[in-house]
């Protein structure tokens, strides 16, 4: 019974968080290690629950790593997409190409 209850209230925590992302279309007060880090341990407590055939853990962990996973796809589209996708733009515009750098002959 403490296992189902800690459970839920691991996984309500994630849940105002993402509501509020989704609302405000905002995750720069979010860190994106702790998102990191606590998606790949709800991960991990997961495959332990289902490797010791605890359904508590199991339960808890699933929906608690769905919440997270879900934020930190949010963070990432919203703080680092642009970033990824316009890697290296300035060299380009300023001719320093980083892929092309040696003389063309």
């Amino acid at each position: 019974m403490i296992g189902y209850i800690a459970g839920a209230l691991t996984t309500v925590a994630f849940a105002p968080q993402l509501l509020r992302a989704l609302t405000t279309k905002s995750t720069k007060d979010v860190s994106l290690m702790m998102l990191i880090c606590s998606t790949s341990g709800m991960l991990l407590w997961m495959l332990h629950g289902i490797l010791v055939n605890d359904s508590a853990l199991i339960a808890a962990n699933s929906i608690s790593f769905l919440l997270a996973f879900l934020l930190l796809g949010l963070k990432i589209k919203n703080d680092y997409l642009d970033f990824v996708l316009n890697f290296g733009s300035k060299y380009r515009e300023s001719g320093k190409d980083l892929l092309f750098s040696k003389k063309r002959t």
